[in-house]
């Protein structure tokens, strides 16, 4: 269970991901989940680099998932590096995760 900041950290990241997906204007979805995204960091910034490692995942995953037809990208070098994106932000929200696991066995 998540407790104490860590909620509150990742309530903001799921709210970031909902601004993303579902506001009707691409410029400020964008823009709104990604201070959103920052906020969720910036409360988890000091406290748990595990969670920390998650939460950029997760922004690295909503930069990778922009549609190439975007308002705000529309360069044909961005759908050559976008599967590179993607994969990156997977690694680094998995090696979140595997941190995260690890110094759960560790404290018992």
């Amino acid at each position: 269970m998540i407790t104490g900041f860590r909620k509150y950290a990742y309530i903001t990241s799921v709210l970031a991901i909902a601004c993303f997906f579902l506001f009707p204007e691409p410029n400020a979805a964008l823009i709104g989940a990604l201070l959103l995204q920052t906020l969720a960091y910036i409360m988890i910034a000091g406290h748990s680099i595990a969670d920390g490692l998650v939460l950029t995942g997760i922004t690295v995953l909503l930069i990778g998932s922009i549609p190439a037809e975007h308002p705000l990208i529309r360069e044909p070098y961005f759908i050559e590096i976008q599967p590179w994106i993607l994969v990156t932000g997977i690694v680094v929200f998995i090696t979140g995760l595997l941190l995260m696991h690890r110094s759960g066995q560790r404290g018992r």
